[in-house]
């Protein structure tokens, strides 16, 4: 059913029971303590390197002290870059509740 059109009407109240000749009416509160766990675990994925020569490579020799040998050691400045994207994941864990060891102390609701 579909009403297309405006009318005036009363608003439905909530029930109010009657109050009894003798007592009164309390709102209890009581704090709660609520947990909820987050881990968090850092990603990281390497990409292909790449490699650039700079400049000349420089070589020295040293000769053995008896003559018969010569060792030659190239060096090579290199320029190495490797892509790298960092990331966080994220798992959360069940939350749970507990009954508060402390009062609220707030009064009329328990907003601690």
């Amino acid at each position: 059913m579909r009403i297309n059109e405006t009318y005036e009407h009363t608003p439905i109240q909530p029930y109010q029971p009657e109050e009894p000749a003798s007592g009164c009416n309390k709102v209890g509160t009581h704090a709660v303590d609520i947990a909820a766990s987050l881990s968090l675990s850092p990603t990281a994925a390497m990409g292909t390197p790449t490699v650039a020569c700079q400049g000349n490579p420089s070589v020295t020799c040293v000769t053995d002290p008896d003559g018969t040998c010569c060792t030659l050691t190239f060096t090579q400045q290199v320029c190495v870059s490797v892509p790298i994207r960092y990331g966080v994941t994220m798992t959360t864990g069940e939350p749970c509740i507990a009954c508060s060891d402390s009062e609220c102390g707030c009064g009329c609701s328990c907003g601690c």
